[in-house]
């Protein structure tokens, strides 16, 4: 039986879920690459990732941090997650698998209230999809003998060889069937992508169940598009949103004090107008 409870540190009062997203560590880079930045060092994104903290934590009711982060970085009075899979991942007959490098142990060291998992899975692989089942067990036991949740994020991709066309057309379809694999998984609550439509989200309520999701930001995804999918997801039945690089990657290749400009001008107003969003039409979590 999942205990929502649990859930409370990273949620508002009233049972919803506006999670910062940053415990991106070699995606970081190359986001930084992507807005013209070569070799950021280790400090650099630390002080990047303070000043994002600075400027819109205090509007989250959780921050998701990676470790080296979440001990210089953590905002007073909401909740911490923390990663446990190891980046980059295996390959298995054109498929993709994660591996632990963090422990529910190492999560609590830092004084974090949850972990979360991403996990690539294509519930049309069997081979994978059954290792990729295992490792999420062994995470949501490790969590929960710690007292602590599982945020679970699935993330459907593209298989080796598979054409562009056939993976958007079975796309909406990967998700809600992931959302069902999963819902029994032992994770708490699971981090989703966007799977089209507001239909399609109302099947991704109706898989999921009797978890609740909250919606992920995509790397390419502008504001305003997130924006408008969030209002989707949300009147279909998620409980919030967990985003990280919609929010703050306008501010990678700027020197601190534009940084620090660019993230109250634009990053905050727009984390606002998000929370907005859940807090008028999001399905609690209790």
């Amino acid at each position: 039986m999942i205990d929502k409870r649990s859930l409370r540190p990273i949620a508002s009062p009233g049972g919803v879920i506006c999670l910062l997203a940053l415990d991106h560590r070699e995606a970081m880079r190359n986001a930084f690459r992507r807005a013209g930045v070569e070799d950021v060092n280790a400090n650099e994104m630390l002080e990047t990732k303070s000043r994002i903290v600075e400027a819109v934590g205090s509007r989250a009711t959780g921050v998701l941090l990676d470790h080296a982060a979440a001990r210089v970085s953590r905002p007073d009075g909401i909740g911490l997650l923390v990663p446990l899979e190891e980046q980059g991942h295996e390959q298995l007959d054109g498929a993709r698998l994660n591996r632990l490098e963090f422990t529910a142990e190492d999560a609590l060291r830092i004084g974090a209230d949850g972990c979360k998992l991403l996990l690539h899975y294509r519930p049309d692989h069997p081979a994978s999809a059954q290792r990729q089942r295992e490792v999420v067990a062994r995470a949501a036991d490790d969590c929960h003998r710690q007292g602590l949740p599982l945020v679970l994020e699935p993330l459907v991709y593209r298989l080796d060889g598979e054409s562009e066309g056939a993976y958007t057309n079975a796309f909406a379809d990967l998700v809600v069937r992931s959302a069902s694999d999963l819902a029994d998984s032992g994770a708490d609550i699971l981090k989703l992508q966007y799977p089209g439509d507001f239909a399609a989200c109302a099947r991704l309520t109706v898989a999921a169940s009797p978890l609740r999701w909250a919606l992920l930001g995509g790397s390419e995804v502008d504001g305003e598009t997130f924006a408008a999918a969030l209002e989707a997801a949300c009147r279909a039945g998620a409980s919030g949103f967990m985003a990280g690089r919609t929010i703050w990657g306008g501010a990678l290749g700027l020197d601190p004090t534009a940084q620090q400009l660019w993230l109250v001008e634009h990053a905050r107003p727009l984390f606002e107008r998000l929370s907005a969003i859940v807090h008028d039409h999001a399905r609690r979590i209790w």
